[in-house]
């Protein structure tokens, strides 16, 4: 069943995670996604120059012909081409000329290239919808396009630190990071929102635009009831640990197995039934433990009468039991385990591809689903240029020829 953006050519010149990330999710919905390489590789993907001899000194390293274990989830759905279009030679001048050519083509570009390092290259949309006026040019970046910071170079952990996320996360103490790129894959998804719109405004009336997301713009969404308490009622969250800050009970408690489960006492209703469930109607009833934010100040009375429930059963007895009362509760996972969850397994969320030599990697099955239109995995992740042939002599119609010579100059 074709998904719901058959017929939408998408161009992927995406770098690191947030411009592939939103690609990749274009991709599962149907549309044919070119993703645009250098030949050498690219940064912490396949081929990047040095990679194999450093995860050879790893256990478990992470190389299959030299490519990231992550670049299977990232980028598969999607054709792969050469083009060396990074660079101020004279072949990377005549690339962008091809680049130009693809996006008559296509009908989405979706880049993430630093400060300056787009606009040198000439792909910005004021250019390419000189070329294809409908096109739908999408671009993320750390901060934007304006103001004091729009040409500074960002990662995801610069807009935690800036955003105030690192103020609060990870217990008392200096500022803390935690390990997950959440901002370079939310402004992908973002991204994607943009792209979708954008699509159905085309439709409506012919006419294309650019979509502009920026990591910082993401960060803020997720902190923003944050600082609005802070700016609008002097109300602070501080750092908590593993603690919901200003709520009842929750956090990772030690079974007696020795494995740890993490449970959310929130809401009076909730805390009040697990009370009553372990057999303590007192506390369930003391006015010191009414409302939430009591149960907070009294922490170090509460916390160890959870603790003491916990650590007398195992984690999957606390698990089960959970269910019953209800109460939110899971187990905290070691990596090693989550493949094997029942209900991950059950559900499909984790799927398994093959490698060009049939070798099975397990990722992450499409996030979405839809009843009528289904995301679907059709292709594993190309071999590097698996699709310059198709894309060059049958999209732009080179020939063998022109594609030997292409070769040869060094410009796929």
């Amino acid at each position: 069943m074709a998904g719901v953006l058959n017929g939408v050519r998408v161009l992927d010149l995406g770098r690191m995670l947030s411009a592939p990330s939103c690609a990749r999710l274009l991709a599962d919905l149907g549309a044919e996604v070119i993703r645009v390489e250098r030949s050498a590789g690219e940064w912490g993907s396949r081929r990047e120059p040095g990679w194999e001899e450093r995860m050879k000194e790893l256990p478990g390293r992470m190389s299959y012909t030299g490519d990231g274990w992550g670049n299977y989830d990232l980028n598969r759905n999607k054709k792969a081409i050469t083009l060396n279009f990074e660079g101020g030679e004279e072949r990377n001048v005549k690339a962008r000329e091809i680049l130009k050519e693809l996006v008559r083509h296509c009908d989405v570009v979706v880049e993430n290239f630093g400060p300056g390092a787009a606009e040198a290259m000439g792909i910005t949309y004021d250019n390419y919808k000189k070329v294809k006026p409908d096109i739908i040019f999408a671009h993320s970046s750390g901060f934007g396009p304006i103001g004091p910071y729009s040409h500074r170079i960002c990662l995801d952990p610069v807009v935690k630190a800036m955003s105030g996320i690192m103020s609060i996360t990870g217990p008392p103490g200096p500022p803390s990071r935690d390990p997950i790129s959440y901002n370079d894959f939310g402004t992908g998804f973002l991204t994607t929102v943009g792209v979708l719109a954008a699509l159905i405004h085309k439709q409506k009336t012919g006419q294309g635009q650019m979509v502009d997301t920026a990591l910082l713009r993401t960060a803020l969404v997720y902190i923003g009831s944050a600082i609005a308490a802070w700016e609008n009622g002097g109300w602070r969250q501080e750092q908590a640990g593993n603690r919901t800050f200003g709520t009842g009970t929750s956090g990772p408690f030690q079974a007696k197995d020795g494995r740890w489960v993490y449970i959310s006492l929130l809401t009076d209703a909730i805390w009040r039934r697990f009370m009553r469930f372990i057999g303590r109607e007192d506390v369930a009833n003391d006015h010191r433990f009414k409302k939430e934010w009591d149960r907070w100040l009294h922490r170090d009375i509460l916390d160890p009468i959870v603790a003491e429930w916990v650590a007398s059963q195992t984690a999957e007895e606390v698990f089960a039991v959970a269910e019953k009362i209800p109460i939110p509760c899971g187990i905290c996972y070691d990596l090693s385990e989550v493949a094997h969850d029942p209900h991950i397994k059950a559900t499909g969320m984790l799927a398994e591809i093959p490698l060009p030599d049939g070798t099975p990697v397990l990722i992450t099955s499409p996030p979405i689903r839809m009843s009528e239109t289904p995301l679907t995995i059709q292709r594993p992740l190309a071999d590097v240029g698996e699709h310059n042939e198709e894309i060059y002599c049958g999209l732009l119609g080179y020939s063998r020829e022109d594609l030997v010579k292409l070769n040869e100059e060094r410009i796929i």
